[in-house]
């Protein structure tokens, strides 16, 4: 009874130990903790349940409950503390749980060659051991190699994200009835061992593919934002030729001014010339450029926002202290700004108000902090700090604030929507 309860302890502690490095968190630290030692209990007294009160632990029906139920409770738990979109958490849990599976079947024969009964405490605790050992480097591999694309990777096409969900549940499927046969049958057959050897070479092929698809959809999602932030520079190109048009026609047109100011003060008309010169640099002042800060990218992309929000009679305000270099992409910052920016003004034109949109950028310590508050619709539902449905825009301000170690909280108070976004860098 000792072995058993600690040989699931060690299990449900190696699921808490993955969860945590394949989930991004959802809620606090200590919330999230709290969470985990629910789990831990539910699970350890679940399997109790099933193989010692409910079942016979040699029992088919034991096995059975006891997969089921622990897997069903830990998708609960994989579902509940990770704050990725749905489609994306689906399938990383239906990878994790085929990869138990893989574990558990060799485990379970690795140990048979030293035990016959494979039931006793010694088989369990020496097949709990041998799992743990080779998830270490499984771990491994996902944080250096496979965690950093699971992270950019937007959740935006769902039926890509369906499609290989659904091919990593049928895996599933047949990993499990692998289970149920090594757990019920100690006698294991060399044809037994062969086909789960295959199709452990077939499912991984098939992550291999999979994840080639996965690097498709990181480097579409890159060249849409590079083709947006090209958009933007052209934008200021485009501004910067009329600038210099307006630079000309000033220059062309400076004799007339001269000689009007000209006349007018040899006839003594002071206060006409005084108020000539005023009208003359509020059209100069009317025409200059907006700069809004020395990064080029940032720059243009809140001098597109702020003319097209004024050509659609929205007010406002910004203010900028980004530099001219930052450890954040260019790209990044036009994944986060153009859609933070974009649904602001949304966000008006629904409403029908005519408020003010305020978008502040500060460089505090190691951190940019990017705050923008706008009137908003009624009937926006927030949770957990997160604007829910969460929409395209919001899965991409998501994922490239994911590389900074990045958080994205919304809150909403007297009809107004406020989006402070803060990067690590």
């Amino acid at each position: 009874m000792t072995r058993q309860l600690a040989a699931l302890t060690l299990t449900v502690l190696m699921h808490i130990v993955c969860f945590a490095i394949m989930t991004e968190r959802k809620y606090s630290v200590k919330r999230t903790v709290l969470i985990y030692s629910v789990f831990l209990t539910v699970f350890v007294c679940l399997s109790l349940l099933v193989s010692r009160v409910l079942f016979d632990i040699r029992s088919f029906p034991a096995t059975v409950f006891a997969f089921t139920g622990t897997m069903l409770v830990s998708f609960v738990i994989f579902m509940m503390t990770s704050k990725d979109p749905p489609c994306k958490k689906v399938f990383l849990f239906l990878c994790y749980a085929s990869l138990f599976c893989i574990f558990f079947c060799s485990a379970a024969m690795l140990s048979s060659i030293r035990f016959a009964d494979k039931f006793s405490a010694a088989a369990v605790c020496t097949k709990t051991i041998i799992r743990t050992l080779l998830y270490l480097p499984a771990i491994w591999v996902y944080v250096a190699l496979l965690r950093p694309a699971m992270r950019e990777v937007p959740g935006v096409n769902k039926k890509i994200w369906h499609a290989i969900s659904l091919v990593s549940f049928l895996f599933l499927i047949v990993f499990s009835l692998f289970c149920f046969i090594y757990s019920m049958n100690n006698n294991f057959r060399e044809w037994y061992s062969l086909l789960f050897a295959a199709t452990v070479v077939i499912y991984f092929s098939v992550l291999w593919i999979i994840f080639g698809m996965i690097r498709y959809m990181i480097k579409e999602s890159r060249m849409e934002l590079i083709e947006r932030n090209l958009q933007y520079l052209q934008g200021q190109l485009k501004a910067a030729k009329e600038n210099e048009l307006f630079a000309k026609t000033v220059r062309h047109d400076f004799r007339h001014h001269n000689q009007n100011l000209a006349a007018m003060l040899r006839k003594g008309e002071t206060k006409e010339a005084l108020h000539y010169i005023e009208q003359y640099n509020e059209s100069l002042d009317a025409a200059r450029p907006k700069a809004f800060c020395p990064h080029v990218t940032v720059n243009a992309i809140l001098s597109s926002f702020y003319m097209k929000a004024q050509n659609d009679g929205i007010e406002v305000e910004i203010e900028a202290d980004v530099q001219e270099e930052t450890a954040v992409s260019n790209m990044d910052f036009v994944a986060i700004l153009s859609n933070l920016l974009e649904n602001a003004v949304n966000g008006c034109k629904e409403c029908g108000a005519h408020g003010t949109i305020t978008v502040n950028l500060r460089t505090v310590s190691d951190k940019t902090v990017i705050v923008c508050s706008n009137p908003c619709k009624p009937g926006l539902v927030i949770e957990n700090d997160m604007l829910q449905p969460k929409g395209i825009g919001v899965e991409s301000m998501l994922a490239a604030a994911r590389k900074y170690d990045g958080d994205i909280r919304y809150h909403l108070e007297n009809g107004i929507l406020t989006l402070c976004v803060i990067l690590k860098t």
